[in-house]
């Protein structure tokens, strides 16, 4: 299974046109969420230098961390699941594979942990510098009394609970492409996405739902374990003929 995922890995670098697009969208789409809300919110914020702001600049900053983390990993997924699994269809890859000795479970998780690791390497990267960046232009030089800014559960939510997100939903990815057609698969993985991102930026920036507490946190875990409950739903589909059948649909 080790070998899958590297070879995966590797196929996804080799295709250096996706792959750098796939960095530079990434990238800008980042930065444009942290200086929208670094020059809207924070700054603002920070100038006034209001009692009780502590809070609010948790909250926008959580707000840069967790889209930041939704997009490295989201964009990812939308970028290399379905081409992937599309190629290697009609190539005859996986068939192959499934003449080997490995079972159809341990291509599925292989495939599945391919998509996702580099898209998690680049969102944990990316969030991180969002929140040491942020902290040390608007935040730290301008109101030293406060200091460093973090809040502990937005950071679990940004660096944990998004990931676990995406692991969940790269499995039922991969479920889908695998058993039936990879664009059906693809259509799920679009529309999640722009729909975590209006959500959680309308609720959350409007202070309707409160992201810098335990229960946004526990959200997160409840979306991904949905997402878990739908995946061992389907898991019985997991089979080589009918993986084998899919090919031909």
């Amino acid at each position: 299974m080790k070998d899958i995922i590297t070879t995966g890995i590797k196929n996804t670098l080799r295709s250096r046109t996706l792959f750098i697009t796939f960095i530079g969208l990434v990238i800008m789409l980042a930065l444009a969420v942290a200086l929208g809300i670094s020059l809207l919110v924070i700054g603002p914020t920070v100038e006034k230098n209001l009692p009780g702001m502590e809070s609010d600049l948790e909250l926008y900053l959580g707000s840069i961390m967790y889209c930041v983390s939704l997009l490295g990993l989201g964009v990812g997924i939308n970028a290399f699941a379905a081409p992937s699994m599309t190629k290697e269809k009609s190539r005859g890859n996986i068939e192959s594979l499934l003449a080997t000795p490995l079972k159809v479970k341990s291509i599925w998780l292989a495939k599945s942990l391919a998509v996702f690791l580099p898209g998690l390497v680049l969102a944990e990267v990316l969030t991180a510098i969002a929140l040491v960046a942020i902290n040390y232009v608007y935040i730290v030089p301008k109101v030293p009394e406060i200091g460093f800014v973090i809040n502990p559960w937005i950071a679990i939510s940004s660096f944990v609970m998004v990931p676990l997100m995406y692991f969940c939903l790269s499995l039922l990815t991969h479920l889908i492409g695998l058993t039936g057609s990879p664009q059906t698969a693809n259509t799920v993985v679009q529309v999640f996405l722009p729909l975590i991102l209006a959500l959680t930026m309308n609720l959350g920036l409007r202070e309707i739902l409160d992201m810098t507490s335990w229960y946004f946190a526990l959200i997160n875990l409840g979306i991904a374990a949905v997402i878990g409950i739908v995946v061992v739903f389907l898991y019985p589909r997991l089979t080589k003929e009918r993986v084998v059948l899919s090919r031909r649909e």
